[in-house]
């Protein structure tokens, strides 16, 4: 499915960076502040890709944040999705991991083959979410040791 996140690094996929908290801390705001934007709309098959494509965004950018508190910068969602698998498989099911990719690559193919993205694939991928972002948010913390105190 995925690759050993060592093979991201030697692709270029992954770039070693310095740590660096307050690009963390920015990115984990704004996947708050986009998730909570789109958990106030309801869903319609029209709008169903943009949800599903801002709310999916909304956890690869929070699992960025982790990236960079770590010192890494991705260029592959697959190699971001790798980082939480090899980095934190503690604090994630399989089946997280794998609903992760699966909306992945549901945003992919509306994204790059303008597929349509149904009202339930939308839902779930935001209901997906906040549960992910709940999560990183409690790692972001513990990684930060308390220090960033982030926007409500």
């Amino acid at each position: 499915m995925l690759n050993l996140f060592k093979e991201y690094l030697k692709q270029g996929h992954v770039k070693r960076k310095t740590p660096d908290p307050e690009e963390a801390k920015a990115l984990l705001e704004k996947s708050l502040a986009r998730l909570e934007y789109f958990k106030k709309r309801k869903i319609t098959e029209r709008a169903s890709s943009i949800v599903l494509e801002n709310t999916y965004e909304s956890i690869r950018e929070a699992t960025q944040a982790l990236m960079s508190l770590k010192g890494f910068k991705p260029y592959s969602h697959e190699a971001t999705i790798h980082f939480l698998i090899e980095i934190y498989c503690h604090d994630f099911t399989e089946e997280e991991f794998r609903k992760f990719d699966r909306f992945r690559l549901l945003r992919n193919n509306s994204v790059y083959r303008a597929e349509p993205v149904t009202k339930e694939d939308s839902e779930s991928c935001k209901k997906f979410s906040e549960i992910m972002l709940n999560k990183i948010k409690l790692l972001y913390k513990k990684e930060s040791k308390g220090k960033d105190k982030l926007k409500p």
